[in-house]
């Protein structure tokens, strides 16, 4: 196994292309027909600061409107392919009948299994803060044997605490380096691990993603630029120089799982919440997002978020489009 030990996710995502640059301990495979380039064994990131998820690296131009609304997706329990559809389009190809998501991770968590998974580990963890046991399950033998478009790919998720700090291990069958690892799984899992210390009451500690199969497409326009992209080393990202932080997410765990609720179910951009977090980053995000789709002028109200890595994340992606047009 291979180990990358990074502070974030910029850090991470570099590292973890670097071992693709010169193809001495690849593999090429072809599943489902698409040529694959698999690194020899399982590979295992380490984020010593998951949440510092925000992915700076410009030329990746990742999508922080889908990265981030997914990510609260996640953790209220829901399935349906219309909210994630709006900043992905083509998201809905992933669905068997483009209505609902077979395997998504926030539905198998909360509603899958007859157990709201969440609740219980919070509540256990709670009780004893030393167990071993705080264990959530994603995959399910009895349906995901079958062929199907949408396969959990992140299958198990071990919690533990450790000095006051919750920890927490991803296992992940089959995991694409780009837009998967580094992109939206840090976003998912950061996200996850943040609430979930919140509402146990500690304070966060490390993320570990174990990748069995860590691959990129060979045919990906994006890793062909990429993999000639000789500025990746060395690469100091804005977490790093202060330029940018996180914003905390939970400021009344008491209150965080209705305001999410209400959130996601009206996207009111009038409403005030209880947690800040929904009022300064979550509500003026989505605002941008109207803008942007409706006017094509969300740069014109860029300050109104008031969480500087996401800020910098919208702004760089906005700049792309609409400055151009």
């Amino acid at each position: 196994m291979y180990n990358i030990s990074a502070r974030n996710v910029n850090e991470a995502f570099c590292r973890g292309l670097h071992l693709f640059k010169n193809g001495s301990f690849v593999n090429k495979v072809s599943p489902r027909g698409k040529e694959t380039l698999e690194y020899i064994g399982p590979v295992c990131t380490v984020y010593h600061n998951p949440t510092e998820k925000v992915l700076l690296y410009k030329d990746r131009d990742a999508n922080p409107f889908f990265h981030f609304f997914e990510s609260l997706w996640i953790l209220a329990g829901t399935r349906d392919v219309a909210f994630l559809e709006q900043f992905n389009s083509k998201i809905r190809e992933y669905s068997d009948d483009g209505k609902v998501f077979h395997g998504a991770y926030g539905y198998r968590l909360r509603h899958h299994f007859g157990i709201n998974q969440i609740e219980y580990v919070v509540d256990l963890l709670k009780r004893e803060p030393d167990t071993r046991r705080a264990v959530l399950q994603i995959w399910d033998s009895k349906v995901d044997l079958n062929s199907g478009l949408d396969l959990p790919c992140n299958d198990i998720i071990f919690l533990k605490i450790r000095e006051g700090r919750l920890n927490m291990t991803v296992c992940c069958r089959s995991n694409d380096v780009i837009w998967g690892a580094y992109g939206a799984n840090v976003v998912q899992f950061g996200t996850l691990i943040e609430y979930l210390a919140a509402k146990i009451g500690c304070e966060v500690g490390k993320y570990t993603q174990i990748s069995d199969s860590f691959h990129i497409y060979s045919e990906l326009p994006l890793w062909k630029e990429l993999e000639k992209d000789d500025r990746m080393f060395p690469f100091t990202d804005p977490y790093t120089l202060g330029i940018v932080s996180p914003f905390p997410m939970v400021t009344v765990p008491e209150e965080f799982d209705t305001d999410l609720v209400m959130f996601m179910e009206n996207m009111d951009t009038s409403r005030i919440y209880k947690n800040k977090f929904f009022n300064m980053v979550a509500r003026p995000m989505w605002y941008l997002w109207k803008r942007h789709k409706e006017e094509k002028d969300g740069l014109k109200y860029i300050n109104l978020i008031q969480a500087t890595d996401w800020k910098m994340g919208v702004k760089m992606w906005l700049e792309r489009r609409e400055v151009s047009e």
